[in-house]
């Protein structure tokens, strides 16, 4: 069911208010002033943010909490002279269920609730537009009549009636042939790995320097490979792009709309989902974050997704005060439990144009969603997704948070970046990713049942036409700062690459002829090779017994200078490593941790453990998520710690 945010306490509704009829299609301002709901420095000041953002009065005053839902029912139910529902009035006819389809209802916030004659009583929290709503329904609208409820029991209402619909839509919603559900713990797929590796096995008992060096060869292929990207992907920068020049946030007046007729004023609706789970320690910082952003809060909703049961972070919640701009959704048990699950359920609740995506740790720049509207607003329409820069903001906690910075800085500073310029499609970061929403409904939305959706979710968008740029904004996040931690979320990571290789490679013809001979290779390269590079890693640790003038099986099979080209590759790799590491940091404002860089190879080799853990999940439990822990590092502990004193906290 969906929970309601926490409101201003709401004044009593007046018995006696005049005549009704004076109130009759008069101003809602003058409706609110005459029950003394606002002053007239209210009024004033939301019609000031009116002018700006020609977003309707009634969204602005309940989103700078100036009056409460309860308030804007009573002052619209004189204006309309229409009833308004209230818990007194029982709930709605079961009878009525299926009078309308479940995503019409939650699309549009309406519910049928009872019969009165021959009429049917049809609850909306959007007057404004319910007569254009029903004309999809045109017999019906005949003979119906409208009634207010507020939006919070509207959708408790629907919740209650379609929850076993809602959670099975959240679940399919990405086509099954894109998707990777349908997968049992012990599949086909895992079998023919199984398979595989077994006759690796006896090929390696009876012909084992031959195989050996097959092996070798390929994850020398696999190493120089993402090198090579890498290294292409650095040198890109050289050539001017429009995308070094961040876009300029315009001005209000200057905004229009981007797609759709949910939003009927000039500047665009962005709708932030967060997905929460176990996030005691984050709660007050996210919501901190979210109050700094400086994009007009009429034009914000916020979609905190609760997984059912997760009783300790909805304690957390119901000791903080929640502007009206928030809601609180608890996701229905299901077979699954992911955050891409979480993502799409809250998707069929978003009333926005732009769809933005947070993590329970992130601190975003203040401009970030301006920034994002500006450039949708410019860029042309295939243009669907717009992704931030993320950095890490307990770098120095130890050796093991500096060389995620690091990583990090390669990846968002130079690789994503470098991809976006050659013309490859690229894997998504799961925070800090702006979509349109017509675009995100048209590919299918996340697929609930890949542990990394965001990289599948970068692929299909390039399947279906759409590109992706690097938004010149970025977000700081906390990184794992105890090894198996790391392992584990790694372990995620990588299993969600093996999962969107797989479905992406079950036709690689079409994949071919969807994506183009480029992207198509720069795909093998960033899963096939990436992983493949994790996984065969112990084959080349066997090298490094060379320098210590030990000999190795497989270099008389390379011939006389096989060492010395051996130990040059090796090196060459590790300083093509340092180069790109370096080269990173001096784009961040990180550039004291460049002695750490000659350390990353070991940082890496615990990537290969996680690769393990991953491949051994893919077989046996391929869609346990393997939940990231947050809020322990000494950075975050300083900052959750810094509350106000009393018994509840004000998120204003």
């Amino acid at each position: 069911m969906a929970v309601s945010q926490k409101r201003i306490p709401a004044q009593a509704v007046p018995t006696k208010v005049g005549s009704e009829s004076r109130h009759l299609n008069a101003p809602l301002g003058s409706i609110l002033l005459s029950f003394n709901y606002i002053t007239a420095d209210d009024l004033k000041f939301a019609q000031t943010l009116q002018k700006s953002s020609l977003a309707p009065l009634d969204r602005i005053l309940i989103a700078e909490n100036i009056i409460s839902s309860d308030q804007l029912l009573a002052a619209q139910s004189m204006k309309y002279g229409v009833q308004r529902i209230q818990s007194k009035d029982g709930r709605p006819d079961p009878a009525l269920a299926n009078l309308l389809t479940a995503s019409f209802c939650r699309n549009h916030g309406i519910i049928p609730w009872k019969k009165q004659g021959q009429s049917v009583l049809i609850a909306t929290c959007d007057p404004d537009h319910f007569c254009a709503n029903m004309s999809a329904y045109p017999e019906l609208a005949r003979c119906t009549k409208m009634a207010l409820c507020s939006k919070e029991t509207i959708y408790s209402e629907l919740i209650k009636r379609h929850s076993t619909e809602y959670r099975r839509k959240a679940e399919t919603l990405v086509p099954e042939l894109e998707s990777y559900r349908h997968q049992s713990p012990v599949n086909w797929g895992g079998m023919k790995s199984m398979a595989v590796a077994s006759a690796c096995g006896l090929s390696l008992a009876f012909t084992p320097n031959l195989v050996f060096l097959s092996i070798v060869l390929w994850a020398c292929a696999a190493l120089s490979s993402t090198h090579l990207l890498k290294i292409s992907a650095a040198l890109s920068r050289r050539t001017p792009s429009p995308l070094d020049t961040p876009p300029k946030p315009v001005a209000k007046a200057e905004y229009t709309p981007l797609t759709a007729p949910i939003f009927k004023g000039n500047m665009t609706r962005v709708s932030i989902i967060v997905a929460l789970y176990r996030e005691t320690e984050m709660v007050e910082q996210l919501l901190r974050q979210i109050a700094r952003l400086r994009y007009p809060k009429t034009l914000i909703e916020v979609l905190l997704m609760i997984e059912e049961g997760d009783t300790a972070t909805l304690n957390e919640l119901d000791r903080l005060k929640l502007t009206n701009i928030i809601t609180v959704h608890i996701l229905p048990a299901g077979p699954i439990m992911t955050k891409p699950r979480a993502l799409n359920y809250g998707l069929g609740f978003c009333t926005g144009e732009i769809i933005a995506v947070y993590d329970a740790e992130d601190k975003p720049d203040t401009d970030q969603i301006d920034l994002a509207v500006a450039r949708f607003a410019s860029a042309p329409k295939k243009v669907a997704c717009l992704q931030g820069t993320l950095d890490i903001y307990n770098s120095k906690t130890n050796w093991l948070t500096k060389c995620f910075t690091i990583e990090y800085a390669v990846w968002f500073r130079l690789i994503l970046p470098g991809l976006i310029r050659l013309g490859f499609a690229i894997p998504l970061g799961g925070t800090t990713v702006f979509l349109r929403r017509s675009a995100l409904i048209d590919v299918g939305g996340w697929d609930a049942h890949n542990v990394t959706e965001d990289a599948d979710l970068g692929i299909r968008l390039a399947r279906h036409g759409y590109q992706t740029e690097m938004l010149s904004s970025t977000t700081y996040e906390e990184a794992n700062n105890q090894i198996w931690p790391w392992v584990r979320q790694r372990s995620r990571w990588l299993k969600g690459y093996m999962m969107t290789y797989r479905v992406h490679m079950r036709s690689p013809k079409l994949l071919l002829q969807q994506l183009g001979l480029r992207r198509f290779v720069g795909f093998q390269i960033i899963f096939l090779a990436s992983l493949s590079q994790f996984i065969l890693a112990p084959v080349l640790w066997s090298f490094w017994i060379i320098p210590f003038g030990l000999p190795h099986p497989i270099l008389p099979l390379l011939g006389p200078n096989a060492a010395q080209a051996v130990i040059s590759f090796f090196l060459t790799i590790i300083g093509a490593d340092i180069i790109i590491s370096l080269f990173a940091l001096s784009k961040t404002r990180h550039r004291g941790l460049g002695r750490y860089t000659p350390t990353l190879w070991l940082y890496f080799h615990l990537g290969t453990l996680a690769a393990f853990k991953a491949a051994y999940e893919m077989i046996f439990d391929p869609y346990f998520w393997d939940k990231t822990a947050h809020g322990h590092s000494l950075e975050t502990r300083k900052t959750t710690a810094m509350r106000p004193l009393g018994s509840q906290s004000s998120i204003e």
